[in-house]
């Protein structure tokens, strides 16, 4: 029964946080890191899609989207804007970097929108975006199992 209240622990983690909050609750919850990285990975590459629906349809279908829609600046003053500016210059390589980030404000959602508004192509941008995803969650999963290691490494020399 506790593994199960974990796992549910674990998911509504990832619901409400990001990878760098949902990546160390799991680990610290005894699941194995390896499972963690493969679940928040693949629920990563599960957003992908959903993301953009909203972005090419979610306006037209879903009213409170389109009244959102209607307040966020026009087209021409979104390709005027400095992150776009940022984004276009970055490319593809920034849709990955954007995608790995593992903090608040990188990740997915924006990921997708940087490579919905640079018009990459579906196939290709699901590439670049998988990709930042795997390397995110290798980052996190990796780094705090350092971590850990560190800290037990430190505890057992006494912290000299």
């Amino acid at each position: 029964m506790r593994i199960i209240l974990n796992y549910i622990l674990f998911f509504l983690l990832y619901i409400f946080g990001s990878r760098i909050i949902f990546i160390p609750a799991g680990i610290s919850l005894g699941i194995n890191k390896y499972i963690v990285f493969f679940i928040v990975f693949g629920l990563d590459i599960l957003q992908i899609p959903f993301y953009f629906y909203l972005y090419e349809k979610g306006t037209s279908k879903i009213k409170f989207l389109s009244y959102i829609y209607s307040r966020l600046p026009s087209m021409e003053e979104k390709k005027n804007s400095g992150l776009l500016k940022f984004a276009s210059r970055l490319g593809k390589c920034g849709v990955v970097f954007v995608a790995a980030m593992p903090a608040f404000g990188g990740g997915m959602w924006t990921s997708v929108l940087m490579a919905y508004l640079l018009h990459i192509e579906r196939r290709q941008s699901v590439i670049l975006l998988a990709l930042g995803s795997f390397i995110g969650c290798a980052i996190v999963v990796y780094g705090f199992d350092s971590l850990i290691h560190l800290l037990r490494f430190s505890s057992f020399t006494g912290g000299k």
